[in-house]
């Protein structure tokens, strides 16, 4: 397969290794079809990001509920580290679980293999267990705190981040939620604001932007008590302005290939199942990427750039109302971002802060 790798920077990709899952969480986009990730698809996928330009590499999984392919995900990490090796890359794994399903094998797989796991967790046990249950309508919560304690026993909490998922109904729980996982003892967070479920009305969106406000205050004040609280889209932002970058035009291919279990790619994983999705898909990893983008090069004057991207987010016009609120999410972390780094110009804790977020970015 070529998309002429050496000329582009694929700067992350992402597996959906099955579409298979252990719970039936209210508000998951993900239909329950059984697929399955070939180890080929997986191979070829990986061979795609290490051998594009760039040093710095994140390999993400998730599903459905990847755990369920433990198998697969130890041939693809073997793999992965020994290509990154070989193409002398800075290769970062990480994978997205519910936990329900902790077993002690994969617990030391992730230790051994320094795996970054993303947890998702919604708040105290009423509220997460309205939305997160198995399938026969019991709570997730008890299970996955107990999981949580027994990872971080023998993970260290560096490697373990929170999928903090943010639903409307209970946006005026925001804050409060974020206090609650933070007592438990976490600090890696990456807010998961749920699209295609319920509507963000103009209340909810106000309710965001005073807890997105106290959160960053919160974050802020801890820092200067060198006690650090980290935020994905901040993170991204310190490290190399990953969010401004995504706001202006900018190629799709260096941050949001997502690669479905038959190989099919695009630029998003909300597209999985949905009815049109063949419009918007730009290759498998099987036979091959889409003729228009071989070859294509990121030009901002470049007419066919612009509209990869617009055609990129079309499908999404219905959700208007929550991207309202994915916009202040990415504005207010930018401007955190660059309150941090000029705290860092002359304070030693802020820039010990802002040197950090490197190694926690893959949440």
């Amino acid at each position: 397969m070529s998309m002429h790798p050496a000329k582009k920077e694929i700067r992350k990709i992402k597996l959906t290794l099955t579409t298979a899952c252990n719970l039936s969480c209210k508000y998951c986009f993900v239909q329950k079809t059984n697929e399955r990730m070939s180890f080929l698809v997986a191979k070829k996928s990986v061979d795609l990001l290490l051998k594009s330009s760039g040093e710095n590499k994140l390999l993400s999984m998730y599903g459905g509920e990847p755990s369920l392919e433990m198998k697969l995900i130890e041939k693809i990490v073997a793999y992965a580290k020994g290509r990154a090796k070989k193409n002398k890359k800075k290769l970062t794994i990480s994978i997205c679980t519910n936990l329900a399903a902790l077993s002690d094998r994969q617990i030391n797989f992730f230790k051994k293999n320094d795996i970054k796991i993303t947890v998702s967790v919604i708040g105290p046990e009423k509220i997460h267990d309205r939305y997160r249950f198995f399938s026969g309508g019991k709570g997730t919560q008890a299970v996955v705190l107990k999981n949580l304690k027994r990872l971080s026993k023998k993970i260290s909490k560096r490697n373990i981040g929170i999928s903090y998922c943010l639903i409307p109904s209970i946006s005026d729980k925001i804050y409060d939620n974020f206090k609650f996982i933070l007592a438990l003892g976490f600090f890696n967070f990456n807010f998961e604001i749920i699209q295609d479920f319920e509507k963000w009305r103009r209340e909810d969106r106000n309710n965001f932007l005073l807890s997105f406000r106290k959160i960053i205050i919160n974050l802020i004040d801890n820092v200067k008590k060198n006690n650090f609280i980290y935020i994905n889209t901040i993170n991204w932002e310190l490290v190399n302005d990953k969010i401004t970058e995504i706001q202006s035009a900018h190629c799709q291919v260096k941050y949001n290939i997502e690669v479905y279990p038959s190989g099919e790619m695009a630029f998003s994983p909300f597209l999985l199942n949905d009815k049109h999705k063949k419009s918007y898909l730009i290759g498998n990893m099987l036979s091959g990427i889409n003729k228009r983008y071989k070859k294509c090069e990121f030009d901002l004057k470049n007419k066919k750039c612009l509209d990869c991207g617009n055609k990129t987010y079309s499908p999404y016009k219905k959700w208007d109302k929550a991207h309202a609120v994915i916009a202040m999410y990415n504005k207010m972390s930018i401007e955190a971002a660059r309150a941090i780094k000029k705290k860092a110009a002359n304070n030693k804790i802020f820039s010990k802060y802002a040197k950090t977020a490197k190694e926690h970015l893959a949440f």
